[in-house]
């Protein structure tokens, strides 16, 4: 047992002794399955982050420590670049030492999952699913909108450690950005 946690919380100090005294390969995420769904006069936004995951963040997730993401979801009319809707979720992830399980809260649906699959678990992390985004209204008829989504994981305080990590090190400092194609509010309820 003993062992068993020796090994987790050393994997907490491989990955902040990688982060601070080595070039490490990060990655390059970016967003598919992007998509705008109406039910009655609610708008909603689902997405998956991919290609956001590197063995290093994969041991930073396992370390116990809790690491967050931020979803930023803007509607934008694209005539005017005025941003007439916004929203922002964040996604936490945590392992459990002693239970041996991911707990995964996500705070657009309020929700925590508990988790017994390490890849199970990242999938749930970088997943938006029909999360309420705004209410139709706010369009107007003739006008057109695009969609801007985009990602950031938090900086970290870790123990004995003075300066704060920059976790964006893994997606190469690069913040991941979706734009969609312009589109008219009529096109949404077709």
């Amino acid at each position: 047992m003993f062992q068993y946690l020796a090994d987790k919380l050393g994997a907490g100090a491989l990955v902040v002794s990688q982060l601070l005294l080595t070039a490490f390969v990060g990655t390059d995420p970016y967003f598919q399955d992007v998509r705008l769904e109406v039910s009655g006069d609610r708008l909603f936004c689902s997405a998956q982050l991919v290609e956001s995951f590197t063995p290093d963040l994969d041991m930073l997730l396992q370390s116990g420590d809790t690491v967050i993401i931020h979803f930023e979801v803007d509607l934008v009319n694209a005539e005017n670049d005025s941003v007439v809707a916004i929203a922002d979720w964040e996604h936490q992830f945590c392992y459990s030492l002693l239970e041996d399980d991911y707990t995964v809260y996500r705070s657009e649906h309020d929700k925590t999952s508990n988790i017994y699959s390490l890849e199970e678990a990242k999938k749930e992390w970088v997943t938006i699913e029909n999360a309420l985004f705004c209410r139709m209204r706010v369009m107007e008829d003739d006008s057109r909108y695009f969609l801007r989504i985009s990602a950031f994981l938090d900086e970290m305080d870790m123990p004995g450690i003075t300066k704060r990590i920059n976790l964006m090190s893994f997606w190469n400092r690069i913040r991941p950005v979706h734009i969609s194609e312009p589109f008219m509010k009529r096109q949404l309820v077709l």
